[in-house]
């Protein structure tokens, strides 16, 4: 764990990187938001100087350090460790807490968002043959929600049921989609539909917390998404929004197929009442 690795050589650092030190253990959420150069300006140092701090850590560079400080904030907790930390924690009273980590957890994700990576796996999703979803517990809220609008969208799209994965995956077409989405605590059962797609032969794609995440060891396509739990709620405020991101943009590649279809959809929903009409 970062902490424990800043803790350990916290006596042996230089000047430069006890600032760095410092202000990561201090300050964590803040240095979560930061380029190395937006830290190093933080606590008067260079761009450098943070960089060094990392490999000084045996880290592979800024990037890993980046990812691990994502890590300290959510320290593996159990949930009743979450629970305990919670209750522990709030001077803004239980609504205020948990609205200002949702919205902390919009920010990084706004924040860190990479438009292209986006694209191309909107670009994945749109010539696959098929496209299969795998979300478990928790998760599997998230994995219904995509597949259910991407349903609209896209001609073959099935959320993977709990008890019979595999055999989807043994029959899928080739170069179909798994999509695993999971996040801390992380589900072995989603890495493992993700492993078991990678042994097939088939595009993987893992929307997870980080690149270091297990899922990420049986992914092609990487998402990562900032999470942060609530007490011993799983709050997916950020990874909601990027799903829908996601859905818009396959939307905007599928261009006016997309205004046909909802012109299909809507004559349908009419005519079989699916909707209250609006009061006037």
């Amino acid at each position: 764990m970062l902490r424990e690795r800043i803790t350990a050589k916290i006596n042996e650092l230089s000047p430069g990187h006890r600032k760095v030190a410092r202000f990561i253990l201090e300050k964590p959420r803040e240095a979560a938001f930061l380029t190395a150069s937006q830290l190093g300006a933080h606590v008067g140092v260079s761009e450098a100087t943070v960089i060094r701090f990392a490999y000084t850590l045996g880290l592979s560079g800024y990037q890993e350090l980046h990812q691990s400080i994502s890590h300290m904030l959510i320290d593996d907790l159990s949930t009743l460790a979450r629970l305990e930390k919670y209750r522990s924690s709030g001077k803004k009273g239980i609504f205020g807490t948990a609205m200002d980590k949702d919205i902390n957890a919009m920010k990084m994700a706004q924040f860190r968002l990479d438009e292209k990576v986006l694209l191309d796996l909107a670009k994945t999703f749109v010539e696959a043959p098929a496209v299969y979803i795998a979300g478990y517990r928790s998760s599997y809220t998230l994995a219904y929600y995509l597949s259910f609008y991407l349903s609209w969208l896209l001609p073959a799209v099935k959320l993977m049921p709990l008890d019979s994965p595999y055999e989807l995956l043994v029959n899928a077409p080739r170069e179909s989609v798994v999509v695993g989405i999971s996040f801390p605590r992380y589900s072995t059962w989603t890495v493992d539909v993700l492993r078991r797609a990678q042994e097939h032969n088939l595009q993987t794609v893992a929307i997870t917390d980080e690149h270091t995440s297990p899922l990420a060891n049986h992914a092609l396509h990487i998402l990562a998404v900032p999470y942060s739990p609530i007490s011993f709620i799983d709050s997916f405020a950020a990874p909601m929004s990027v799903l829908n991101c996601i859905i818009l943009s396959i939307s905007q590649q599928l261009g006016d197929q997309v205004t046909s279809l909802f012109e299909t959809f809507e004559q349908y929903w009419k005519e079989q009442n699916l909707y209250e009409p609006p009061m006037l």
